[in-house]
């Protein structure tokens, strides 16, 4: 783990720019997949699958019947466990559900605001190193609650062609019948372009391997998608007061998920830093594998410790960050919160690891990596809604106010925009 004493904002910006997912090694290849997929459809999925699936399933063996749906078992400790997630998300998730919006005018005219969910969207949920059934809730929960009538899901296959029974037994749950045995890129161009089998949506969400961020990237335009996302990431802020056994813990937690995520923590207190470096040889030793030696890597890779002087730097240094993941264990939390500018979600005090986050104390865990909580947000209830403008111009708006409009469009060089106004002033006479 690399330690940095008060370093530079040029430093800082390095480390950034080593962050960020760089898709110029991989791009070409994933575009070729694209647009194979995009112009040849089915056969072209089919031999993805084969190539880079770990079963070669074929045409329409990539859907999920309702059969297995039906016989997926799952333990009762997985349903009860699923059941409570679900009931706190859909709480949280409801505060968020936007209405239309109508506006009158003093002159009779009235604009508003229409709302209206996108008709069809695909959650991707990957399966590899571990199934993400908690990321299928976090996409679905609010698609659902935001009234998408066409939910679909695609998740890899394993070596026996089958899915996991989390996966199905929650698409079951949650009503989602359409379903696909495909991952990577080429299940993305699918779900963009659509195949003789799979039908194409109008929005991709869910995270994915850079490959599949970069489908996304390049599928963009023609569908929507949620955000290009990069390796997970922790920013922890510490004071004197934290207790070094809890910091250790929580980026130990978070180097496990894979060897590209990123732990750091910043602190003023020099003390505090060597006993955390301590906690956590210690507590890598207790972990068991694969977990072990994946959290190792990642620390080893991209673990990082800043020691600053004064903690009032701290918020210069999380803004310019931009992480996925902030943690203030500091005394007194709240008087760094409302510098926070640019983060995915935050956590306050000792008692909040992140780790209730990923697990459904409420907030979406699909998040923004790499810098892009400057300009973006976690996922939400928002991103499956449409926002259509309605507007009616009455006679009076016309008559009073027609030379404002056209003044404007006259301004601009629209001369016709500006007569298009004035013929109506006229016609109103």
């Amino acid at each position: 783990m690399r330690v940095l004493v008060e370093p530079t904002k040029g430093q800082i910006f390095e480390i950034l720019e080593e962050r960020k997912t760089n898709f110029l090694n991989i791009e070409e290849n994933v575009r070729l997949i694209v647009e194979n997929v995009r112009k040849n459809g089915q056969s072209a999925l089919d031999e993805y699958i084969s190539k880079y699936e770990k079963c070669a399933l074929k045409g329409e063996q990539i859907l999920v019947r309702q059969e297995e749906l039906e016989s997926a078992k799952v333990e009762p400790e997985f349903e009860e466990a699923c059941e409570k997630l679900i009931e706190r998300l859909e709480a949280f998730h409801s505060m968020q559900l936007e209405r239309s919006v109508w506006s009158l005018t003093k002159n009779g005219s009235f604009t508003a605001q229409l709302v209206r969910p996108i008709e069809s969207v695909a959650i991707y949920v990957p399966s590899g190193k571990k199934v993400y059934f908690t990321t299928l809730l976090m996409c679905a929960i609010p698609a659902k609650i935001a009234g998408i009538e066409r939910i679909v899901v695609a998740s890899p296959a394993d070596e026996e062609g089958k899915l996991s029974p989390y996966v199905l037994h929650l698409c079951r749950r949650l009503g989602v019948k359409e379903v696909y045995k495909m991952g990577g890129a080429h299940a993305i161009a699918a779900l963009a372009y659509g195949t003789e089998v799979v039908k194409k949506v109008d929005k991709i969400v869910g995270p994915g391997n850079a490959y599949v961020s970069c489908a996304k990237k390049l599928v963009f335009g023609d569908c929507g998608i949620d955000s290009v996302a990069g390796p997970t990431e922790l920013l922890i802020v510490a004071d004197e007061t934290a207790d070094p056994k809890l910091v250790a813990i929580d980026m130990l937690a978070q180097a496990e998920h894979d060897e590209m995520a990123m732990s750091v923590l910043l602190t003023n207190d020099e003390d505090l830093l060597d006993r955390t470096l301590e906690e956590l040889a210690k507590q890598l030793n207790e972990l068991s594998e694969p977990n072990r030696s994946i959290a190792q890597v990642s620390l080893e890779r991209n673990g990082l410790s800043i020691l600053t002087k004064d903690l009032n730097n701290a918020i210069e240094f999380v803004n310019l960050f931009a992480p996925e993941h902030l943690e203030l264990f500091l005394e007194d939390p709240f008087s760094l919160l409302p510098k926070v500018k640019n983060a995915g979600s935050v956590f306050l005090g000792s008692w909040s690891a992140e780790a209730f986050g990923d697990y459904g104390i409420g907030p979406n865990h699909v998040l923004p990596t790499s810098t892009s909580a400057r300009f973006s947000s976690g996922l939400s209830v928002q991103d499956f809604l449409k926002r259509i403008f309605v507007t009616r111009v009455s006679e009076e708006e016309v008559l009073k106010e027609g030379r404002f409009y056209s003044t404007l469009a006259r301004l601009e060089g629209f001369e016709a925009h500006a007569r298009s106004i004035e013929v109506r002033m006229e016609g109103s006479r």
